[in-house]
């Protein structure tokens, strides 16, 4: 790379490594990939080829130089470094290498017996693995049988515990792997929030995160935002991203392609330095030397610098380590560039039999039947596969190069700690204590005095979780409080960033000891947070998504929270997608991650329509069923027995990976809850529960189902007129259907019985493409009021101005409910009806 003295410098290594030992073990890395997309005939080419060096070097340089420090015995401790792969269709190097280091360990386990050489083969990748890639787990639990070699002794290896799916991208269930990564620069996002979880559990300055990433996915947004958090976070040495820089992305190149060779200027290493990293440039980051220098280059740097790293190393998609000058012995021209970057060669190509024969050249080995072009018979397909799979792993026998690699594995795992000194107790879980069970939440406002763990100040704190009816304070009012009344019983463990608006959406009180600083404030739960949706819950989910506990099934850590004008938190989605299927599926206990959907509905009227909440905040309901918890409040007392209800289940069920809080912008007056059906103060943990029922002398005229602040408060006013017209309904709250999901089926019948949801309507701020409650009847929608009753975009204006124009002011609510309770015989005949004439 040439000079740039904006560029810290990279020091020449000053003492020798085991270099040869390096290349050997990439190379077999290299091959054993492309046998992998050789023979699935799918995956990635080029991009993993260019990451390899990187990839092999911090598996193997050991912390001494500023590789990785992990247990390939124990690859989720939590004290080891954490690897990620964000470029995670580059995924197959790390297949290959943990392939590589599996059977290293398993062949010396095997001769020595010693059990420091001994790796659990649920936790390992194996050579019998390569048959999984991109295989679903179903299908390879009779892939042997179903060919007739289950009892072949090729495939012996798959007796141990089957054949192991790998995916073609990076998830966190992977060995040393900490991150889902990708799509579209999702996974190095998280970063920074992985970083700043060790400095704000106080752990010592050794521990790191290393991330590979290329520089077409540092282009898109959640990774670009990336460059402010790793500043805001202040996370320094912590944080070392390896950058590949080979100018080639999936069709075209950056420099050249995507943006025209004019625009000089376009410098990537710039566009680091002038966000104030600090930037180290690698001429080649294909070669080992540089690779390890830049390492440990990194390890020696002041910790007290709190800029975060990044490498930008020169790489070549499609790096072959036989190629020469570019050119291939018996073939000709590497496939270099963005044509490299899937496997798109026919199986035993020549260009693949080219890649081979440089192997076999190299280390005086010979492939099986690669000459003879593509297997068309599945069966020997697999054989083939394997055979030549098991012929790279050969060469772990030669030159003592295996018991190196084992011993290299052993010693850097052995410097793994079963103890850190941290700031929490890492042995118990605080969102399992009592006092955050809704049972046991004070009605009344609390004054308490708070202790600073670090400093041993204390303040006095004042918490009010509920109000006296008809003081004027709506929801948002008590998402604060909530927050501030889990600080102060987790001791500060649950984490605001909101996008340069914790204060508009009440979020900055819930924080005891103020804004966070690495140095000065390290229990401020306040973090600092750009307008950066994205890249704000980004770094929240990493920030949940690590534990100090050494047992998996215990939680330690942290719950953190984004959140943004309603509106917006779409930009928030992929990041939370993300991390529930990591949720779902991690090995060990993690944090829960929320997300604020503040100023939601059409109430956020003097903003404009831009701002309204009424459809994103629906994007919210795209989970799984089951795997988040979605809150909507309306009123002030709702807000504390609905979040808690749903934190105490997120505490206990993995499974549950985000919670969701819808509020709205204006004061309402507290209700007063001794007219309601249900005077419960707590009702909203139920999730629905009954404002007014019916009266047991008159005709029932259906089911009224309400949801959110404007349409409910509006419903709650016009309850008399009802009752003098006569109209006889039943008005249920929809706070959660999640939580009314999790109720006895005596109260959830009680409320909602059998056959309700054909005599139902909705009065809601949201949308009619989205009910608060599933499987409503078939006229719902002709009868509900809700947001967009007329499928136009709402124009603007002052808070009635635009609730009159949705039709969910009192008279218009008043009116809807009249004539839906007028025509219930209508409307029941016509469903009847329906039925009937289906014969």
């Amino acid at each position: 790379m040439e000079t740039n003295a904006l560029l810290s410098p990279v020091k020449p290594l000053s003492g020798p490594y085991d270099r040869e030992r390096y290349e050997d073990i990439g190379y077999m890395t290299c091959m054993t990939l492309v046998l992998l997309g050789n023979y699935a005939q799918t995956g990635h080419f080029g991009g993993p080829l260019a990451y390899t060096p990187y990839n092999v070097a911090m598996h193997l340089a050991g912390p001494e130089l500023g590789g990785l420090r992990y247990d390939y015995r124990r690859p989720k401790h939590p004290f080891g470094d954490k690897f990620m792969l964000a470029g995670g269709h580059n995924i197959p190097t790390a297949y290959a290498l943990w392939m590589i280091m599996g059977e290293a360990m398993a062949r010396t386990h095997a001769r020595t017996g010693d059990a420091r050489y001994e790796v659990d083969p649920n936790l390992a990748v194996l050579p019998i693995d390569a048959l999984g890639f991109r295989r679903g787990a179903g299908v390879l639990k009779t892939l042997l049988k179903d060919h007739g070699l289950e009892n072949e002794p090729l495939f012996e290896q798959a007796n141990v515990r089957g054949i192991r799916s790998l995916a073609g991208h990076a998830e966190t269930t992977d060995v040393t792997n900490d991150v889902n990564g990708g799509p579209s620069g999702v996974g190095v996002a998280t970063a920074a929030g992985k970083s700043a979880f060790w400095d704000f559990i106080g752990a010592p300055d050794s521990l790191k995160i290393l991330a590979l990433e290329g520089e077409f996915a540092m282009t898109e947004g959640h990774a670009q935002e990336l460059k402010t958090q790793g500043l805001a976070m202040q996370v320094g040495k912590r944080l070392r991203i390896f950058l590949s820089n080979n100018n080639a992305g999936i069709d075209d190149s950056l420099l050249g392609g995507v943006i025209d060779n004019k625009f000089d200027s376009y410098r990537i290493e710039e566009q680091w330095t002038s966000y104030g990293w600090n930037v180290f440039g690698l001429d080649n980051g294909n070669d080992y030397d540089q690779v390890v220098a830049a390492l440990k280059t990194m390890e020696d740097w002041d910790p007290a610098d709190r800029r975060p790293m990044i490498v930008i190393g020169n790489t070549v998609k499609g790096y072959w380590p036989g190629a020469l000058n570019g050119k291939l012995e018996g073939y000709g021209d590497q496939i270099v560039g963005y044509p490299s970057h899937p496997y798109g060669f026919s199986m035993n190509s020549p260009y693949f039999v080219a890649l081979a024969e440089s192997f076999e050249r190299h280390y005086g080995v010979e492939f099986t039947g690669i000459r003879d072009g593509a297997v068309t018979d599945p069966r020997e397909r697999l054989i083939q596969f394997k055979t030549n799979i098991d012929v790279v792993m050969s060469l772990l026998d030669r030159d003592g190069l295996g018991e190196w690699l084992a011993d290299r594995l052993v010693t850097i795992g052995d410097a793994v700690p079963d103890d850190l000194p941290l700031r929490i107790d890492n042995t118990t879980d605080p969102f399992l204590d009592d006092r955050l069970q809704v049972s046991n939440l004070p009605t009344e406002a609390q004054n308490l005095t708070a202790k600073n763990s670090v400093s041993g100040e204390e303040k006095d704190v004042s918490i009010a979780l509920y109000r006296k009816p008809g003081e004027v304070a709506g929801t948002r009012r008590a998402i604060s409080e909530v927050i501030k009344w889990v600080n102060y019983v987790t001791d500060n463990r649950f984490i605001t960033l909101a996008a340069d608006l914790s204060d508009s959406i009440n979020v900055e009180r819930g924080s005891i000891w103020g804004h966070y600083n690495p140095e000065d404030n390290p229990v401020g739960t306040r973090f600092k947070a750009p307008i950066q949706e994205a890249g704000n819950a980004s770094t929240a989910v990493g920030l949940v998504g690590q534990s100090a506990s050494l047992d998996p099934d215990k939680f330690a850590g942290l719950w953190a929270l984004s959140g943004t004008y309603g509106a917006f938190t779409p930009l928030m989605y992929l990041p939370a997608r993300v991390w529930s299927q990591q949720s779902q599926d991690s090995p060990f206990r993690m944090g829960v991650l929320h997300i604020l959907a503040g100023h939601s509905g059409p109430e956020t009227a003097a903003d404009a329509r831009t701002h309204f909440g009424i459809f994103a905040p629906q994007v919210w309901k795209l989970f799984p069923r089951g795997q988040s918890i979605t809150l909507s409040f309306w009123d002030y007392n709702d807000v504390a027995p609905g979040y808690f209800a749903a934190a105490a289940i997120a505490a206990r069920e993995a499974k549950v990976g985000v919670i969701i809080l819808e509020v709205a912008r204006p004061d309402f007056p507290v209700a007063d809850r001794s007219t309601f059906s249900d005077s419960d103060i707590n009702a909203a943990a139920k999730g629905l529960y009954v404002i007014r029922d019916f009266d047991p002398d008159k005709p029932k005229h259906g089911y009224v189902v309400t949801q959110g602040s404007s349409s409910t408060v509006n419903l709650v006013s016009v309850l008399p007129r009802l009752e003098a017209a006569g109209i006889n309904v039943k008005v249920i709250a929809a706070i959660s259907e999640e939580l009314f999901d999790r109720q006895p089926e005596s109260y959830r019948q009680s409320v909602l019985p059998p056959g309700s949801l054909y005599d139902l309507m909705v009065v809601s701020t949201g949308t009619r493409r989205m009910w608060p409650i599933r499987d409503v009847g078939a006229l719902t929608d002709a009868y509900s009021l809700t947001s967009d009753w007329d499928n136009q975009w709402l124009t603007g204006g002052l808070e009635p101005d635009v609730i009159a124009e949705a039709h969910l002011d009192a008279e218009s609510i008043f009116q809807g409910i009249q004539r839906f309770a007028h025509e219930r015989e209508q409307r029941l005949s016509q469903q009847r009806d329906q039925l009937a004439a289906l014969g």
